[in-house]
């Protein structure tokens, strides 16, 4: 198994089930995360060799030689990670990733977008609305954007 030091080079992560809105959170700020809200012991160990294994449950982080947190909210969470691991995340890969399904996003097909979108949106963003090729979701600049860019940056990001 590759020590943690060996495994940071490429931040790559996997969550256990209980930390759902922090692989969320991860997916924003661009980093390679593989969560379900189900596992087996046998499938965590095999997906925690190339990637850091976090979770809340203390026997799991032992045994898996995984990052334990101690905190309930993401905000705890990700001052918690940023402390452990030096994470720090360059604002231009935020938002490159879905959050749904992990998978790196593309621009979108401007035909597509504009039969998708809501029409205001697709005119105040036509160049810059990306598309999941695998969950098929839309992304866009928006207010809610806005306010996780606000809420990465009060967290020193």
């Amino acid at each position: 198994m590759a020590n943690i030091s060996e495994r940071l080079r490429g931040m790559k992560f996997l969550l256990d089930s209980m930390l759902g809105r922090l692989a969320k959170w991860l997916r924003i700020m661009g980093y390679d995360t593989y969560y379900q809200s189900k596992y087996k012991l046998d499938e965590l160990y095999e997906l925690s060799q190339d990637r850091i294994f976090i979770t809340k449950n203390k026997a799991l982080s032992a045994k898996l030689k995984g990052i334990l947190l101690i905190s309930n909210n993401i905000e705890g969470q990700l001052k918690e990670l940023k402390q452990k691991l030096d994470l720090t995340q360059k604002s231009d890969i935020w938002f490159s990733r879905c959050i749904i399904c992990n998978t790196k996003l593309r621009k979108a097909n401007p035909h597509w977008a504009q039969e998708s979108v809501p029409e205001y949106v697709y005119i105040e963003n036509k160049n810059q609305i990306k598309f999941c090729p695998v969950c098929k979701k839309f992304y866009w600049p928006g207010t809610h954007r806005q306010n996780m860019i606000r809420k990465l940056k009060d967290l020193d990001f």
